[in-house]
């Protein structure tokens, strides 16, 4: 058995402490463990430094320091590796749950909501501060901690817009232009100026820029994608002379009502197609508050302008969460029929511009669907897009209200 000399013995202490291990303690422990080694498995005849260099890998993965490094976080932070864990879990399902979530959108199935919420909320509130909290711990320099301070707060404020624009929630731009302006105005600039400062850091944190830099130009180019001003210029001009056209044809058939002696049959007709325009009105007026986040005042050109691109507004006011359309669109299309009918018999008209159940979408040469009324003109459209529709339901009623003598 090897006996090691003083002199031996302070030497492998000596480079414990250049390795890093600060901790008297731990130095000491260190000490005893590798002597041990060594006297056990040295031989007589073996160099004694060479030996010890080669067995002193067995106590580290990277280097010695980290030994100190993670005691450090033991004695100071006792939750350290269950809250590794918990990052660790939370993370993965998140990830998973995001993703699930995004197939079952995909594919229109429910539960994407539900499933985009708590991946979200989980990634945001768990996730990403215990993951901060871990870093910061190993941090030494503060100029460091700041930098994953700000990080922190754009992933959150990043993921929660997102959120919010998928769910069409209010505020959402607000967070997403605030997330972005934390990125470009504070955070990328404290992380370029406090790298380039070191030459060892300097290329990484220049590339490093160029890269965050170009993440978020893309996501600001994401901001707000519509089609070009002459386009929606032109979309807005034809919304508002649909409507202009339906209050018209309405006017001149009250008209001919108060200048022309009324029939039986031309007064059922007229309560008939009231009724029906009275429903879709309300249906529209609901429409307009619940896309306008609650806005009082809002006029129908206004919320065309300012919200008419969102989506599953509609959807979501007119349609229950299993796909089935609510009472109100329900009430709308049972009169629509009774209306249909009830001209076709009365006036030998055929109205099938007001209502048609036969729509069918052909999805490859063999496979097709058959999609009601209710889905094919309100079902995942753009709020713009349901409000045309309503007015052009509108305008046809009064046309054939018009025509019928």
């Amino acid at each position: 058995m090897f006996v090691l000399k003083d002199e031996q013995i302070g030497f492998i202490l000596e480079d414990i402490r250049r390795n890093g291990i600060v901790t008297e303690a731990l130095q000491q422990d260190l000490l005893d463990h590798i002597c041990c080694v060594i006297e056990t498995e040295m031989l007589d005849e073996s160099n004694f430094e060479e030996f010890y260099r080669s067995i002193l890998p067995r106590f580290f993965k990277r280097n010695l320091r980290e030994i100190q490094e993670e005691t450090t976080l033991l004695l100071t932070f006792k939750n350290y590796y269950a809250m590794k864990k918990i990052l660790l879990i939370s993370g993965a399902f998140s990830a998973i749950t995001l993703l699930i979530g995004a197939f079952l959108k995909l594919l229109f199935l429910p539960g994407a909501g539900f499933l985009f919420v708590v991946a979200i909320i989980s990634f945001s509130f768990l996730f990403l501060p215990l993951l901060s909290i871990l870093r910061v711990r190993e941090q030494k320099e503060n100029k460091n901690k700041i930098i994953i301070g700000i990080a922190t707060i754009f992933g959150v404020l990043i993921c929660l817009a997102t959120l919010f624009k998928v769910m069409h929630w209010p505020f959402a731009n607000t967070m997403w232009m605030t997330s972005l302006a934390i990125l470009f105005f504070v955070f990328l600039p404290v992380y370029f100026f406090t790298g380039i400062r070191s030459s060892e850091t300097k290329t990484n944190t220049i590339i490093s820029s160029i890269l965050i830099l170009t993440a978020g130009g893309l996501l600001f180019t994401l901001t707000n994608l519509k089609a070009s001003r002459w386009t929606d210029e032109s979309t807005y001009t034809s919304d508002d002379r649909l409507r202009v056209a339906a209050v018209f044809v309405s006017e001149q058939n009250q008209i001919a009502y108060t200048t022309d002696s009324i029939s039986p049959r031309r007064k059922e007709l007229q309560v008939k197609a009231n009724s029906i325009c009275s429903r879709i009105d309300q249906l529209k007026a609901g429409l307009i508050q619940f896309s306008s986040h609650g806005e009082q005042g809002l006029s129908e050109p206004q919320i065309i302008r300012n919200y008419g691109t969102s989506l599953n507004f509609a959807t979501a006011f007119l349609f229950e969460q299993d796909g089935k359309a609510k009472p109100d669109l329900m009430a709308i299309k049972k009169e629509l029929v009774e209306f249909n009918a009830f001209v076709e018999k009365q006036f030998s008209k055929n109205p099938s511009v007001l209502l048609d159940l036969n729509d069918v979408f052909r999805f490859g040469e063999k496979d097709q669907e058959v999609i009601s009324w209710e889905q094919n003109n309100f079902d995942h459209l753009s709020v713009a897009v349901t409000l045309r529709n309503f007015n052009q339901l509108v305008l046809n009623i009064r046309l054939v209200e018009a025509t019928c003598i």
